[in-house]
């Protein structure tokens, strides 16, 4: 048993926020925390585990990443082409010939220590969590699990992920750190927009205090991304109300939506403030 008080003076690290890996996530309050479980998640195809590259680098810090969905040369090809904006085609070719420079940038996700078991059970995890522990002296603050569906527990077979989603909620307050997982939808679901929260697979929607749901479109350069579920801001289930970024899959990148040029195009409303209204008197005919 604990007081709070004495919990306090000792110091809390489950609830504390990581880094925002994206403004755009900040300003939803979409919040990623240490001792909770997030879910990711969007049907085949989705950008689901892209997103979840660009939101470890950008975050920055110590993680673990468990990726039973791809193997290290995918993975590592998609971080070359995510850290120099070349196409993975390109970067395929850098890991077979052991290109110099490859290697000098993947460096940049140093922060990050990887395992490609292709059906890991929460035992393996805790281990490695145990030996990056040994290895930096310290727990990691983010333990990604990519993807759900592999974990090696009762039930997933039958798609029923409610023990192991008590089990990673287990494993983030134990270790202290935001485990983020990575899941499907229902390909049912209406396509062209995120999917609502009802068609997350296997009853996986009730621990985790975030959600995020996601729709890509490569065609159209365009990620869009519904909170369904959060514990700490506005939420959607129904996946109605969703924000926009900026996805290029080709080259493994996401980002905050890129500003027009003109972004302004009717000038001379009533909420345009006065400095910004066009002077018609003075424009050219």
């Amino acid at each position: 048993m604990k007081s709070l008080h004495r919990t306090f003076s000792r110091g809390v690290s489950s609830g504390e926020p990581l880094p925002d890996p994206f403004e755009s996530l900040a300003a939803h309050k979409a919040t990623f925390r240490r001792g909770s479980v997030v879910l990711i998640a969007a049907p085949p195809g989705g950008m689901k585990t892209v997103f979840t590259m660009n939101i470890v680098k950008n975050m920055n810090v110590p993680t673990l990443y468990s990726s039973s969905d791809s193997d290290d040369f995918t993975m590592t090809s998609r971080s070359l082409s995510m850290l120099t904006g070349e196409g993975t085609d390109e970067t395929e070719l850098w890991v077979l010939t052991q290109k110099s420079e490859a290697y000098v940038r993947l460096q940049e996700m140093n922060h990050v220590r990887w395992s490609f078991k292709s059906s890991p059970t929460l035992e393996d995890i805790a281990l490695e969590a145990e030996a990056f522990s040994e290895l930096r002296g310290e727990y990691p603050h983010l333990i990604v699990i990519d993807i759900m569906m592999d974990v090696d527990f009762e039930g997933v077979a039958e798609q029923n992920y409610w023990a192991l989603m008590a089990e990673l909620k287990d494993m983030a307050r134990e270790y202290e750190a935001c485990v983020l997982v990575v899941h499907h939808t229902s390909e049912s679901a209406k396509p062209g927009t995120p999917p609502p929260r009802s068609a997350i697979m296997g009853k996986a929607n009730q621990l985790p205090t975030l959600i995020l749901t996601l729709w890509g479109d490569a065609a159209m350069n365009k990620l869009l991304v519904a909170i369904v579920k959060n514990r700490f801001g506005p939420q959607d289930p129904t996946a109605g109300r969703y924000f926009e970024m900026y996805a290029d899959p080709s080259i493994c990148l996401i980002e905050d939506p890129h500003e027009e040029e003109n972004p302004l195009v009717f000038r001379d409303g009533p909420k345009v403030p006065e400095s910004e209204k066009i002077d018609w008197t003075k424009a050219d005919a």
